[in-house]
C-alpha cells in the first residue's frame, strides 16, 4: 500500500509593503508582538522591528523589549540558577567585567 504523501506547509502570504506599513501601525498602536506582526504580514521579523520602531518614536510610545530578548534573558537566569555558587559567582563577575557601567 503506498504511503500518503505528508502535507506540504505553504510560506505565509507577503503583503503588500503599503499594507503591511499599515498593519505594523495598527499593531504598534494596539500592542501587538513584532514576531506575530511578522506572521501577520509576512514580512521579516526585523524589518517588522525597525519600522515598529519608528511607529513608537512618531507616536511618543516606550520601546517594547521584543519576546525572543526576555525569552533568552529567562534561559539565561535558568542556566544560572542551575549552577554551584561559585561557579555562577564567575559567571556573574565576568558578566559584570564585560558589560557592567560603561
Amino acid at each position: 500500500m503506498p504511503s500518503t504523501p505528508a502535507p506540504v506547509s505553504l510560506p505565509p502570504v507577503r503583503m503588500k509593503q503599503d499594507a503591511a506599513t499599515e498593519a505594523v501601525r495598527a499593531g504598534v498602536a494596539d500592542g501587538t508582538p513584532v514576531r506575530r506582526l511578522a506572521q501577520i504580514t509576512g514580512w521579516s521579523v526585523g524589518w517588522v522591528s525597525e519600522l515598529a520602531k519608528e511607529f513608537r518614536a512618531k507616536v511618543d510610545l516606550p520601546v517594547q523589549q521584543s519576546r525572543d530578548e526576555l525569552d533568552a534573558l529567562q534561559e539565561c537566569i535558568d542556566a544560572l540558577e542551575s549552577l554551584e555558587d561559585a561557579a555562577r559567582r564567575r559567571i556573574l563577575l565576568y558578566l559584570s567585567d564585560r558589560f557592567g557601567a560603561r
